[in-house]
This record gives C-alpha cells, structure tokens and sequence, in this order.
C-alpha cells in the first residue's frame, strides 16, 4: 500500500517520465504535432525540480535511441549471448544517462535564470530575453554534440516528417535554430496554460503565439521548385548484404553482383552507379575493367590504417583512382581507443577502423562535385554545409544500417530530409538494406526503394549551385544571438 509520501513523489515524477517519452516517441515519427509540443510543455512545466529534469531527459533518450537495442545479439562477433546482451543495454542505458544529466544541467540554468522569483511578475521584456535565451542554450547544445561522435538525432531534426513545413525554416535557420524554436513553442504553450490557470489574459498571450506559429508555418512552407534536369540519370544499387551474411560472401559473389547492377546501369545508360557503405572489401580488384563510372563504398588501407571510404571507379578502372574516407566513426562500433586494440576489435564486423580528413567535398571527376555523408556523419549538417559552400552541387548520402530495426531508418530519413532543406540540395540516398531513394531540396522523398530487397534503381538528381542563407552563414546568426541574450541577462542581473 502507498503511503502519502510515496504517492507525492510518483505524482511528481510520473510526469516528467511520461513528457519524456512521448518526445522520445516523437522523434522521427509523424506524432509531432501531437507528442513533442505536449512533451516540451512537461519539460517546462517540471524544470524547477532537478529530478524532474534528468527522468525528462533519461526517458527521451531511452525511447528515441532504443534501437541501440537491436545490436543484441552479437554472437556473430564471438561474444557470448548473456554478454551481448549486457555490452547492448550498458550502451543504451550509459546514453540515457548522458541525455538525462545534460537536461539536468540545462535545468540548473533555467533555476537561476527564472525560478528564483514568480515569473508572471517579472515584465514581458525581460522575461522573453531569460526565456529566449534559455532555448538558444539548448540549440547551442545540441549543436556542439553534433560536432563530437556521441549524437545521433535531437530536437532539431524532430519536426520531419511531423512539421515538414515549419521545418522549411532550416533554409534560414538550421537544425539549431530549429531546437531553439520547438523549446520556445514548448514554452509558450506552458506560459499560456500558467495563465489560463490564473486567468491572467490566457486569450492574448494564447492567440498571439498561434499566429506567429501560423507565420511560421507559411514562411516555411513557402519555396519555389527548382527547374529540375530530367537528363541525368543514376543508377543506384541497394545490395541487401547485410553485414552478418556479407562476412560469409567472397569477392567473387560481390563481383557477380556489380556485374548485374553495371549491366542495369548500362542498359539504362546512366552517368554513374552508386553502391552502398561497405560494399567492396579491402584491396578489392577487377580483372576486366569497371564499364561504368562508379562510386561504391569500401575500404582501404591507408598508412597501415584502415578506412572505410567512398570508392571512385571511372571507365576502365580495376581498381579505385579516387577516394573520400569515412570521418565520423561510431564509438566502440568503428574506432575504438588505441589501448584496446590488443583485446577488441570494436563492435563491427572489421574491426577498428581510422578517421579520414573531415572534409566532406568529393570531386570525383566524372560527376559534378558532391557532398558525402558515409552513415553516421549524416547527422553533422555543418559539415555538409561546408561541403556545399565549397561548390558540391548534390549530397550523396552511403550507409549500412544493418543490423537495426525500422525506428532508424525513419530517424535517418529525417536526419538526411534536413539536410536537404538546410542547403537546398537533392540528396541521393544508397544503404545497403534501405533506405535508398532520392529526396528533393525540400526535404520531400521523390522515391524510395523497398526496404530488405536488393534491388537497382534509376534516379534523376538535380544538381544545383544556389546557396541558402544557412549554407552562406551556418550558425554564426545564431551564435551572434546567444552572445547577444546572454548580455542582455548579465545587464539586467547587475542591474
């Protein structure tokens, strides 16, 4: 039986818990509209207590990232099962963890900033530029995790496919400003439901953020279709390998298959073929020449370092004459420290592996320059922005998503959509079983292939030099807006 103290404390912390996985469930799906405004408003509404905030943030990352789950079992890579499944829920649990103190952290600012005194009282000017730039702190957050190996998906790249609309406004703003804008929303709708509570102009206070919610809306739904260029064919080719059956598979089996996808290729008579991170093995060798020009991934030895790469193939080569590496590696999955390397070879299926020059630009010489994520690096948009800044005219976007289940490849989807957005760009997507397809500059998908079936495919990328406002200026606006609210706090603190 509960005594009164125990149901005081499940009343105060079912909430934050409950406002945590709803936006855990959020990302990535099409409840945003409905989950991730009422999990912003839970967030808000607890973040006087610390508690509240860590349960907020442990649960939104234990439901999002869930799919760390699906590596178990790694029997195939020699661990017993009851190991597999302790290495698989450490992982996903230190990660909750993490995402839990973070949110911790950022409550003790918000504590200092708004709860030492009864926010209602203070004037609308100070308390918007406290409130504005407590959100700003969040996107800045999330902007610098994006920078380092332990970020997958945040709120900024949440709105797709939910808000695909308000997420037009990373042509302007970003993945950062778009965090920043959905903890505003999760405030306005936890400032209106305070007063409606007190009855303090709830109509006012509601029927303005609605409209600017509106405006909002129709700025970023509102782009004008690039004229597209129906004469540049691509052939992709989605191998279906996943990694557990490709160890088993030699360089003969892979080689009878590049045959059949340059055979389609040829017969569609397209201007180069693309095959999926992983493809080709180490040393991988043609006797006869390659009959069309091809970008495939692979790996390759560099300094007696291991790399996994994207493979330039032109006309007659047999074996690749141009190369991007792979810079963004998986913790413990690809790179793991040095001092392990004499008891683990990582969580993959080749071991560890090095990290390449961080430059995403690819000129590959029989193609337009490109920008090139290999996996994991498609959730760094800074990159891909830069990439783009330097002249690519398409993203080109290789993984190898296996073993994980469906939840990733809707938050990988969203992750390569705004990339899309933020630069205007088309993004040509290639992975080994799914997704693969083509996404329009919008971030709207043109096609997409069947998931778990190999298959090749012609697609028609547009290829466009036009630059947006992100891609001319990233997030420096945004940085200039932190430092500038920041002040702004200091001036009204010491005064």
């Amino acid at each position: 039986m509960l005594i009164p103290t125990q149901i005081k404390s499940f009343r105060q912390n079912f909430p934050p818990c409950l406002g945590g996985i709803l936006g855990g469930i959020s990302v990535a799906s099409h409840f945003w509209l409905i989950f991730m405004p009422i999990s912003l408003f839970i967030l808000w509404k607890g973040s006087e207590r610390k508690k509240a905030n860590f349960c907020w943030g442990f649960f939104f990352i234990l439901i999002s990232h869930s799919w760390l789950y699906d590596l178990h079992p790694l029997t195939w890579l020699g661990f017993s099962w009851l190991v597999s499944l302790i290495i698989t829920i450490s992982i996903l649990l230190f990660c909750a963890f993490w995402g839990g103190l973070l949110v911790y952290l950022w409550g003790l600012l918000v504590e200092i900033l708004l709860w030492k005194e009864d926010f209602l009282k203070m004037k609308i000017l100070p308390l918007s530029v406290k409130v504005v730039f407590l959100s700003l702190t969040w996107g800045i957050g999330e902007l610098i995790l994006s920078q380092t190996p332990f970020f997958w998906i945040g709120l900024g790249e949440s709105l797709i496919p939910g808000d695909i609309y308000l997420a037009g406004l990373g042509r302007w703003i970003g993945a950062t400003g778009l965090c920043t804008l959905q903890i505003l929303i999760g405030f306005w709708i936890f400032f209106s439901h305070v007063r409606w509570r007190r009855k303090i102009q709830f109509k006012k206070t509601f029927i303005y953020g609605l409209l600017i919610l509106v405006f909002l809306h129709l700025l970023g739904g509102l782009t004008t279709p690039l004229k597209r260029n129906y004469e540049y064919p691509v052939a992709i080719w989605q191998t279906n390998l996943p990694t557990r059956e490709k160890l088993k598979k030699d360089d003969e089996f892979i080689k009878e298959k590049l045959l059949i996808a340059q055979k389609y290729a040829l017969a569609n008579k397209v201007k180069f073929l693309v095959a999926p991170e992983g493809t080709l093995s180490n040393n991988f060798y043609l006797s006869e020449g390659l009959k069309v020009n091809t970008l495939a991934g692979g790996f390759r030895n560099s300094k007696n370092e291991l790399r996994s790469s994207l493979l330039g193939f032109q006309i007659g080569d047999k074996s690749f004459t141009s190369f991007i590496d792979k810079n963004r590696l998986v913790p413990l999955g690809e790179k793991i420290p040095k001092f392990l390397d004499s008891f683990s070879r990582g969580l993959s299926a080749v071991g560890g592996i090095q990290s390449g020059s961080d430059s995403r630009f690819y000129d590959p010489k029989f193609a337009p320059p490109l920008a090139v994520a290999i996996c994991y690096e498609i959730s760094d948009g800074s990159k891909i922005r830069k990439a783009v800044n330097s002249g690519a005219k398409l993203i080109v976007t290789a993984a190898n998503l296996d073993p994980y289940p469906g939840k990733l490849y809707n938050q990988f989807l969203s992750l390569a959509r705004l990339r899309s957005i933020e630069n205007r760009k088309n993004n040509l997507l290639v992975s080994n079983t799914g997704p693969s397809g083509l996404i329009q500059e919008d971030g709207k998908i043109i096609q997409l292939l069947d998931l778990n079936v190999e298959q090749n495919e012609i697609v028609f990328p547009h290829f466009s030099s036009e630059k947006t406002f992100y891609t001319k200026f990233g997030d420096k606006p945004i940085l200039l807006l932190f430092i500038f609210f920041m002040g702004l706090n200091f001036f009204w603190k010491i005064n």
